[in-house]
């Protein structure tokens, strides 16, 4: 089973963020940008990957410690940006204004507890697109990407600060993700109440 720990989106917030995501499309109708399907937006805890189905009651036990002592908190979603850099972009996501510092505690509990170990630093954010850059051919003259990342920072800048709106997290989910050909579908198996 390919598991991830994730907090779900409402409908109105995930309205929104299709919204912004027209937009970006629309600026950038470039083939190398593969966007996500708004059904599949979330805000991803840990991702657990290949799982055996002996281990869920373990996963569920830690979601449990981890959010125990965690009101509900508010999000709010908005501020857009790209993994790793501007340089050689491969994600393209929407963060958050407010709320990352709860989700970075309950993130940061649950890598030690199921992972042993937190030693990536959490960044709270909702993966709008992947981006996969072309290169010239081998035996150009410059071997560089196209002009893609400078146009994508032009429209995301033009953007910013991109307020999406707020909601209040009351749960955590264990997801499963399923790749099909269409793309990855995802379902949730648990759900975990905070505090």
């Amino acid at each position: 089973m390919r598991l991830f720990i994730a907090i779900l989106i409402p409908p109105e917030v995930k309205a929104a963020l299709e919204r912004l995501q027209r937009q970006l499309r629309a600026q950038l109708p470039d083939a190398a940008l593969r966007w996500v399907t708004p059904d599949n937006f979330h805000f991803t805890l840990l991702f657990l990957g290949e799982q055996p189905e002996e281990r869920l009651c373990e996963i569920e036990r830690a979601m449990h410690s981890a959010v125990q002592s965690i009101a509900p908190f508010e999000v709010a979603v908005g501020g857009l940006g790209v993994f790793p850099n501007w340089q050689r972009p491969a994600v393209l996501w929407v963060g958050t204004q407010a709320g990352a510092e709860p989700m970075s505690q309950i993130a940061t509990y649950l890598e030690r507890a199921l992972v042993g170990r937190a030693d990536k630093p959490f960044h709270a954010h909702l993966t709008l697109a992947r981006i996969k850059l072309h290169r010239e051919k081998v035996g150009a003259r410059h071997a560089s990407p196209l002009p893609l990342p400078t146009r994508l920072q032009t429209v995301v800048d033009a953007l910013q600060p991109a307020p999406v709106g707020h909601f209040t997290v009351k749960q955590i989910s264990l997801m499963q993700s399923e790749l099909h050909s269409s793309g990855a579908r995802y379902s949730e198996l648990r759900a975990v109440p905070l505090g």
